[in-house]
């Protein structure tokens, strides 16, 4: 089986608004918000996967400055184990945002980069990846994530599903 660790910024501007990333699949249409981050590559930190997906994706300069969220699920169709680590992360120059490019990929997936509210994201009707940005997320922003849960376990996907 593969494993695929994964690094993510979460940033949040003052209006306690998150930074997403508008994500569009080219050939299917189908329609997804994710945070700026992607999967480590070989000798590579997790803070230096990070700032250099933010950089890439958002075209800003970051500092992750805690783990918030570990989430894990395991993907039998692909035969991989997805390992997911969100960092609280800030920017200096937020004016600058703007969508990047994933350079791993010829058709570009990122169609926006920008803050959305919890009152926003809901009403858009786009998902959002992985799930606990959806609802816990905010609990835990509301409550300065004191005692709040950091391991986020997903579903675990079946070949035969």
């Amino acid at each position: 089986m593969n494993l695929r660790p994964r690094a993510a910024a979460i940033i949040i501007n003052d209006k306690k608004e998150l930074l997403v990333l508008k994500q569009k699949h080219p050939k299917t249409g189908f329609e997804w918000w994710t945070l700026p981050g992607g999967g480590m590559e070989p000798e590579e930190s997790v803070i230096d996967t990070i700032v250099r997906e933010v950089e890439e994706e958002c075209s800003v300069r970051c500092r992750p400055l805690r783990l918030l969220y570990l989430s894990e699920y395991v993907d039998y169709s692909i035969n991989t184990h997805h390992l997911g680590m969100f960092f609280l992360t800030s920017i200096d120059n937020p004016e600058e945002l703007k969508p990047g490019f994933d350079p791993e990929v010829d058709e570009q997936y990122i169609q926006e980069c920008r803050y959305i509210s919890e009152k926003e994201l809901k009403a858009s009707g786009i998902p959002i990846f992985p799930p606990v940005f959806k609802d816990q997320f905010w609990r835990d922003l509301e409550n300065n994530f004191c005692n709040h849960e950091v391991y986020q376990r997903g579903q675990v996907s079946h070949q035969n599903e």
